[in-house]
């Protein structure tokens, strides 16, 4: 089971550790690669099961590699992050489970820093139209070859400065609640999956979104 439920979010690399910067990046916006841990949860600070706090694992190996249709692999799936632009400047990123059976948690978050002349606003339409165009069955897979499909349910109405939707899994009690945010320069993208949305996605979001404004308030 453990196999399975992780697949099913198609997961990044657990684990990035140091700030990966891109090259050839242009100047800087106001927030700095050093500053994306301050977007992510810490390690053992979520619970949802009384005593069982989430905690970070490398989840590498069971990442969804693929999707068909192909653009809809970052609607369905947080592996290789591709609705990501690959000009960064910095990225980390951070996978937490609390492996509770039958009623695991997961919380998968990356976040990312860009060139000052970064345009947010953009960034998330474009993500708008790629998530209303795959609401439709899409069939994914890892390196297993195994194939699940997963159904992404439309875009929720919210702040203009977040994209939320949501996925379901065919045959399998498994809900996986996406958010991106983007501001100024920086990208963050929370994505929590569990049997029952037993994870508060929207208040997760919120919490990032009021700290990416309280590190631009802080360059004033």
């Amino acid at each position: 089971m453990l196999g399975l439920l992780l697949a099913v979010t198609g997961c990044q690399q657990g684990i990035d550790g140091e700030p990966t910067a891109e090259r050839g990046a242009g100047p800087s916006g106001p927030i700095q690669p050093a500053q994306l841990d301050q977007l992510l949860t810490p390690a053992l600070s979520l619970s949802v099961t009384p005593g069982k706090p989430l905690f970070e694992t490398d989840m590498q190996s069971v990442l969804w590699t693929g999707a068909d249709p192909a653009q809809c692999q970052g609607v369905v799936g947080y592996g290789r992050h591709p609705l990501f632009p690959t000009n960064y400047t910095g990225r980390e990123a951070r996978t937490q489970t609390d492996n509770q059976y039958p009623n695991q948690h997961q919380l998968l978050e990356v976040s990312a820093t860009y060139p000052g002349d970064f345009q947010a606003p953009k960034f998330l339409e474009s993500v708008r139209a790629t998530v209303s165009a795959c609401q439709r069955p899409v069939v994914a897979w890892g390196d297993d070859e195994k194939h699940h499909t997963v159904t992404p349910g439309p875009v929720a109405p919210g702040s203009p400065d977040m994209v939320r939707w949501s996925t379901n899994l065919t045959g399998d009690q498994w809900i996986c609640e996406f958010t991106m945010i983007a501001k100024a320069n920086v990208i963050s993208q929370l994505v929590t999956c569990s049997p029952d949305r037993s994870i508060d996605n929207k208040a997760l979001s919120d919490q990032r979104l009021q700290k990416i404004d309280e590190l631009l308030n802080s360059k004033v």
